[in-house]
């Protein structure tokens, strides 16, 4: 496989181009859409139905067999998969650097896998071989965000809790102890506050690291979740 990462191909990861972020973000397989493994052991049964996989460009063939085919190198070949995602990573670096901007990774574009816990070559951790590089995620793993506000994780990599409807007073409590919580929220206009807690608009850039701590990132159901009725998505 020639590159994991991909590059201007999300709408909210080029808006923070205007802010001088180059962003890379790796798709794979949603939930158990591969096959294979779970890449997302914590989703809900609303998030899994609300599913941004098949959104956008997910929807043709040959992205979904991309995504699909990368989540099984991941399986099969840890070292060499964790190898290519360090060159694009190192690729990403020097095109930001080209183009006088700055750089940035998601490694969960449509995942939820503890990456900081994965080796890269001689590394305990793809953040730890790139320390200046910004790394930023979602996670519904309730661990993973407790080991980040307790400064656990690399230094270079923040979280961002997602909510969903079995996990609501997870999220107030991370919200309680200064952690920053995303909501889906029915309406195109999102609420100035949720439970006492300024709201961000998590739709002008995917720039996530740059928020403020304890706020909640709003974004506006789009796609499937527009129908959702699990509880997933927070009407306004």
């Amino acid at each position: 496989m020639k590159t994991l990462l991909s590059i201007d191909t999300n709408a909210k990861t080029v808006k923070g181009q205007k802010r001088g972020f180059l962003t890379g973000i790796l798709y794979l397989a949603p939930v158990k859409e591969s096959g294979a493994i779970n890449v997302c052991p914590h989703a809900s049964k609303g998030c899994a139905a609300a599913c941004l996989f098949t959104a956008g460009r997910g929807a043709f063939d040959n992205v979904r067999n991309a995504r699909i085919a990368k989540t099984l190198a991941f399986v099969q070949d840890r070292a060499q998969f964790m190898a290519t995602l360090a060159g694009d990573v190192a690729k990403l670096a020097k095109k930001a650097e080209k183009a006088g901007m700055t750089p940035c990774v998601r490694l969960n574009g449509t995942s939820d896998l503890p990456w900081e816990k994965i080796p890269c070559g001689g590394f305990a951790s793809i953040m730890e071989r790139f320390p200046s590089i910004q790394f930023y995620d979602y996670t519904k793993n309730p661990n993973r965000i407790a080991a980040y506000l307790e400064g656990k994780l690399p230094r270079n990599y923040q979280l961002t809790f997602s909510r969903s409807e079995d996990n609501g007073q997870i999220a107030l409590s991370i919200l309680g102890s200064g952690g920053n919580v995303a909501i889906v929220f029915s309406s195109a206009k999102l609420p100035e506050s949720y439970q006492g807690k300024p709201v961000v608009d998590g739709d002008e850039s995917d720039l996530r690291f740059l928020d403020p701590r304890g706020c909640v990132v709003g974004l506006k159901a789009k796609g499937k979740a527009r129908k959702d009725d699990s509880g997933f998505v927070v009407q306004v």
